[in-house]
Protein backbone atom coordinates (compact mmCIF):
# COMPACT_ATOMS: atom_id res chain seq x y z
CA UNK A 1 0.00 0.00 0.00
CA UNK A 2 1.26 3.47 -0.94
CA UNK A 3 -0.21 6.63 0.58
CA UNK A 4 0.51 10.17 -0.60
CA UNK A 5 -1.06 13.62 -0.62
CA UNK A 6 -1.18 16.31 -3.29
CA UNK A 7 -2.44 19.84 -2.71
CA UNK A 8 -4.51 21.20 -5.60
CA UNK A 9 -2.57 24.47 -5.63
CA UNK A 10 -1.85 26.80 -8.57
CA UNK A 11 1.13 24.74 -9.72
CA UNK A 12 -0.95 21.53 -9.86
CA UNK A 13 -3.84 23.28 -11.62
CA UNK A 14 -1.49 24.75 -14.22
CA UNK A 15 -0.09 21.28 -14.94
CA UNK A 16 -3.63 19.96 -15.38
CA UNK A 17 -4.78 22.78 -17.67
CA UNK A 18 -1.56 23.41 -19.64
CA UNK A 19 -2.80 21.75 -22.87
CA UNK A 20 -6.08 23.71 -22.88
CA UNK A 21 -4.21 26.90 -22.07
CA UNK A 22 -1.80 26.42 -24.99
CA UNK A 23 -4.66 25.65 -27.40
CA UNK A 24 -6.50 28.76 -26.19
CA UNK A 25 -3.37 30.87 -26.62
CA UNK A 26 -2.85 29.59 -30.18
CA UNK A 27 -6.49 30.36 -30.98
CA UNK A 28 -6.11 33.86 -29.54
CA UNK A 29 -2.94 34.54 -31.55
CA UNK A 30 -4.36 33.20 -34.83
CA UNK A 31 -7.49 35.28 -34.33
CA UNK A 32 -5.48 38.40 -33.48
CA UNK A 33 -3.30 38.00 -36.58
CA UNK A 34 -6.42 37.62 -38.74
CA UNK A 35 -8.05 40.71 -37.25
CA UNK A 36 -4.90 42.82 -37.68
CA UNK A 37 -4.60 41.57 -41.26
CA UNK A 38 -8.23 42.52 -41.87
CA UNK A 39 -7.71 46.05 -40.50
CA UNK A 40 -4.48 46.64 -42.45
CA UNK A 41 -5.84 45.26 -45.73
CA UNK A 42 -9.11 47.15 -45.30
CA UNK A 43 -7.16 50.42 -45.14
CA UNK A 44 -5.41 49.77 -48.45
CA UNK A 45 -8.00 47.73 -50.34
CA UNK A 46 -11.73 48.15 -50.75
CA UNK A 47 -13.09 44.69 -51.37
CA UNK A 48 -16.07 42.92 -49.88
CA UNK A 49 -14.02 39.72 -49.90
CA UNK A 50 -12.00 41.07 -46.99
CA UNK A 51 -15.02 40.65 -44.75
CA UNK A 52 -14.24 36.94 -44.74
CA UNK A 53 -11.28 37.78 -42.50
CA UNK A 54 -13.77 38.88 -39.82
CA UNK A 55 -14.25 35.17 -39.19
CA UNK A 56 -10.91 35.46 -37.36
CA UNK A 57 -12.77 37.20 -34.56
CA UNK A 58 -14.22 33.80 -33.59
CA UNK A 59 -10.94 32.08 -32.63
CA UNK A 60 -9.79 35.34 -31.02
CA UNK A 61 -12.96 35.46 -28.91
CA UNK A 62 -12.86 31.77 -28.00
CA UNK A 63 -9.18 31.98 -27.08
CA UNK A 64 -9.72 35.05 -24.91
CA UNK A 65 -12.74 33.55 -23.12
CA UNK A 66 -10.98 30.23 -22.47
CA UNK A 67 -7.84 31.88 -21.13
CA UNK A 68 -9.93 33.96 -18.72
CA UNK A 69 -11.95 30.88 -17.74
CA UNK A 70 -8.85 28.75 -17.11
CA UNK A 71 -7.27 31.46 -14.94
CA UNK A 72 -10.50 31.84 -12.93
CA UNK A 73 -10.69 28.07 -12.36
CA UNK A 74 -7.06 27.98 -11.22
CA UNK A 75 -7.64 30.86 -8.79
CA UNK A 76 -10.86 29.40 -7.33
CA UNK A 77 -9.48 25.89 -6.96
CA UNK A 78 -6.21 26.97 -5.36
CA UNK A 79 -8.08 29.29 -2.98
CA UNK A 80 -10.23 26.38 -1.75
CA UNK A 81 -7.12 24.66 -0.26
CA UNK A 82 -8.17 21.14 -1.25
CA UNK A 83 -5.75 18.27 -0.68
CA UNK A 84 -6.20 14.89 -2.35
CA UNK A 85 -5.01 11.93 -0.31
CA UNK A 86 -4.31 8.83 -2.40
CA UNK A 87 -4.16 5.26 -1.12
CA UNK A 88 -2.90 2.76 -3.70
CA UNK A 89 -3.80 -0.88 -3.21
CA UNK A 90 -3.21 -3.92 -5.47
CA UNK A 91 -6.33 -3.58 -7.68
CA UNK A 92 -7.53 -0.03 -7.06
CA UNK A 93 -6.76 3.31 -5.51
CA UNK A 94 -8.82 5.53 -3.21
CA UNK A 95 -8.89 9.33 -3.44
CA UNK A 96 -10.09 11.35 -0.47
CA UNK A 97 -10.53 15.07 -1.04
CA UNK A 98 -9.83 17.00 2.14
CA UNK A 99 -10.91 20.60 2.72
CA UNK A 100 -10.33 22.39 6.04
CA UNK A 101 -9.22 19.11 7.63
CA UNK A 102 -12.48 17.34 6.72
CA UNK A 103 -12.96 14.64 4.08
CA UNK A 104 -15.50 16.07 1.62
CA UNK A 105 -15.47 13.20 -0.90
CA UNK A 106 -13.96 9.78 -1.45
CA UNK A 107 -13.67 7.85 -4.70
CA UNK A 108 -12.55 4.31 -5.42
CA UNK A 109 -11.05 3.75 -8.87
CA UNK A 110 -9.96 0.37 -10.20
CA UNK A 111 -6.77 0.50 -12.26
CA UNK A 112 -8.56 -1.07 -15.23
CA UNK A 113 -10.87 2.00 -15.27
CA UNK A 114 -7.96 4.39 -15.90
CA UNK A 115 -8.24 5.92 -19.37
CA UNK A 116 -4.56 6.94 -19.63
CA UNK A 117 -1.56 7.84 -17.50
CA UNK A 118 0.82 10.74 -18.20
CA UNK A 119 3.85 12.30 -16.57
CA UNK A 120 3.92 16.07 -16.92
CA UNK A 121 5.84 18.85 -15.16
CA UNK A 122 6.72 16.73 -12.11
CA UNK A 123 3.21 15.32 -11.79
CA UNK A 124 1.63 11.98 -12.53
CA UNK A 125 -1.80 12.41 -14.17
CA UNK A 126 -4.27 9.55 -13.89
CA UNK A 127 -7.05 10.21 -16.42
CA UNK A 128 -10.36 8.53 -15.67
CA UNK A 129 -11.79 9.79 -18.97
CA UNK A 130 -10.73 12.07 -21.81
CA UNK A 131 -10.81 15.28 -19.76
CA UNK A 132 -10.76 14.43 -16.02
CA UNK A 133 -7.60 13.43 -14.20
CA UNK A 134 -6.32 12.88 -10.70
CA UNK A 135 -2.97 14.58 -10.15
CA UNK A 136 -0.15 13.28 -7.99
CA UNK A 137 2.94 15.35 -7.26
CA UNK A 138 5.89 13.06 -7.87
CA UNK A 139 8.00 15.04 -5.38
CA UNK A 140 5.64 13.94 -2.57
CA UNK A 141 6.75 10.32 -3.05
CA UNK A 142 10.10 8.75 -2.29
CA UNK A 143 11.91 7.48 -5.39
CA UNK A 144 11.22 3.89 -4.27
CA UNK A 145 7.49 4.53 -3.82
CA UNK A 146 7.30 6.39 -7.15
CA UNK A 147 8.93 3.47 -8.97
CA UNK A 148 6.64 1.01 -7.16
CA UNK A 149 3.56 3.12 -7.96
CA UNK A 150 4.43 3.26 -11.66
CA UNK A 151 4.87 -0.52 -11.66
CA UNK A 152 1.51 -1.03 -9.90
CA UNK A 153 -0.22 1.27 -12.39
CA UNK A 154 1.34 -0.47 -15.41
CA UNK A 155 0.44 -3.94 -14.17
CA UNK A 156 -3.01 -3.00 -12.86
CA UNK A 157 -4.09 -1.00 -15.88
CA UNK A 158 -5.88 -2.67 -18.77
CA UNK A 159 -3.20 -3.07 -21.45
CA UNK A 160 -5.66 -2.41 -24.29
CA UNK A 161 -5.89 1.24 -23.27
CA UNK A 162 -3.27 3.97 -23.80
CA UNK A 163 -0.48 4.19 -21.23
CA UNK A 164 2.10 6.98 -21.50
CA UNK A 165 4.36 6.13 -18.56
Amino acid sequence: MIVCKTELDKEAQKALTRTFFILSLVSLIVGAIGLVLYIVLNIFLTSSYLDVLLVCSLPFGFGLVYIIMINNIIERTSASKIVNEYTFENDYFMVSSIKNGEVVSTNKIYYKEIYKIKEKDGYLLLYINLSNAYIIKEGNLSSENLTLLKAILKIGKNETKENNI
